[in-house]
């Protein structure tokens, strides 16, 4: 079993952005809005900031309070306020949150992680777009490093949030695979599992996936991460008769990290000189 490994292909990618960056009049600046209530979250946005002081970026970081109309009114002031390029909401949101309310009021033009109906259009109609989610982006550039062809393969994803299940789907779409997706309401989860050649896992939940239940060789990509007592872990529980699965932490997160920060630079460009 070979672990995937994102080191490599994140380091070229911040090499050619800090160029690119130290080419810029003035330094980018983006907000992330953070539901503070949310363990991955918070560890998230330590590494942002870091990330973000090593590439010449700027950001500012508002705890919330768990209440929509306080989301909606930080949203508009910051899509109104010209030294933001880049807004960043994370989620999960808190409990009962109105997520598809609450994303729609973000300027696609400042949206970092593509969340917005603007995208999905383009990516349905597979029409140009400045970038996808980045999660479901940093899924694609490893398939692509590695050199797994998705063409006529069965592909299963597990999960269907507007930042990796959703998107990822439809990109493996256009990109000829056959793609089934998984979730909550799925009945037989695990004769899907037994099917798939790849399976890219974004469901949550630690170790949700036995790798014990896939088929022999499968290929497997996930895009979870849990700070557990007992250490980091993914979504999917490891087992040695698959023949890859991208390794947490270290797999899909650092290609995710950086691409965010690819993302501000993108609508630096997009806001600053429209």
């Amino acid at each position: 079993m070979k672990y995937l490994l994102g080191k490599e292909i994140a380091e070229k990618i911040k090499l050619d952005l800090q160029q690119k960056i130290a080419l810029l009049d003035e330094k980018p600046k983006y907000a992330i809005l953070l539901n503070e209530d949310d363990s991955s979250s918070v560890h998230y946005v330590l590494s942002q900031k870091k990330l973000a002081t090593q590439l010449g970026i700027d950001l500012d970081v508002f705890s919330l309070k768990s209440d929509e109309n306080e989301y909606i009114l930080k949203i508009k002031e910051l899509n109104n306020d010209s030294s933001y390029v880049g807004i960043l909401i994370t989620r999960p949101l808190f409990k009962n949150a109105n997520e598809k309310k609450i994303l729609s009021y973000l300027d696609p033009n400042k949206d970092i992680d593509a969340v917005n109906s603007t995208f999905f259009g383009k990516l349905l109609m597979n029409e140009n777009y400045l970038f996808p989610p980045a999660t479901s982006e940093a899924v694609m550039l490893m398939l692509e490093h590695y050199k797994i062809n998705v063409d006529g393969k069965n592909v299963l994803v597990v999960g269907r949030s507007l930042s990796v299940g959703k998107p990822i789907a439809l990109l493996l779409l256009n990109k000829n695979a056959t793609v089934t997706i998984a979730h909550s309401h799925t009945k037989n989860l695990n004769e899907h599992l037994a099917k798939a050649d790849i399976v890219i896992v974004s469901i949550g939940k630690a170790q949700y996936i036995d790798g014990k239940l896939l088929k022999d060789g499968a290929i497997v990509l996930d895009c979870g991460i849990h700070y557990l007592d007992s250490g980091i872990v993914g979504d999917v529980k490891v087992d040695e008769k698959l023949s890859m699965i991208s390794k947490v932490p270290g797999g899909i997160g650092p290609i995710t990290s950086i691409l965010l920060m690819e993302h501000i630079y993108k609508c630096y460009m997009v806001n600053k000189h429209d």
